[in-house]
């Protein structure tokens, strides 16, 4: 019985330490960013009664209890670079509009459509928060470097 049980132990200790494969958990801020879509624009805002996009990546970081800076600019510094062919849903986006030098727009990446279309969520001055595409003729050229986060 001995001679049976210790290699049984042995198989299922060695097992217990094996790696799983990864999974992307940041999924989690698109399911509570996601709440917020429709919420009206409001600038220095981070409520369901309004918000502007740095608000909205504070707020749902704020809801996993997460402290987060509050501006785009600081908020991109807290996280890896990711390269933006290797996106996935929750991971951050950071954008420069305007004659500026600093990045001043942020969002959340919600779906992979394919190569072409890349979904985020983000509070547009003009339309409150929405999904746009991170390829389209307005974003693709003010994109300025993604992050993904440890949570």
């Amino acid at each position: 019985m001995r001679k049976i049980l210790f290699p049984l132990v042995l198989l299922l200790l060695l097992n217990s330490c094996r790696k799983t494969p990864a999974v992307n958990r940041n999924t989690v801020l698109t399911d509570i960013s996601m709440r917020y879509k429709g919420t009206p624009y409001k600038y220095g805002g981070n409520t369901a009664q309004g918000m502007d996009c740095s608000g909205l990546v504070f707020r749902t970081f704020a809801e996993l209890g997460h402290p987060f800076p509050r501006s785009s600019y600081e908020q991109a510094e807290v996280f890896p670079a990711v390269k933006k062919s290797d996106l996935l849903p929750g991971d951050l986006v950071y954008f420069k509009i305007g004659k500026t030098s600093r990045i001043n727009h942020t969002g959340i990446v919600t779906k992979i459509v394919n190569k072409e279309i890349i979904l985020f969520l983000h509070s547009s001055s003009s339309a409150g928060v929405r999904e746009d595409n991170l390829y389209s003729n307005y974003w693709k050229p003010k994109f300025v470097r993604a992050t993904r986060p440890k949570i």
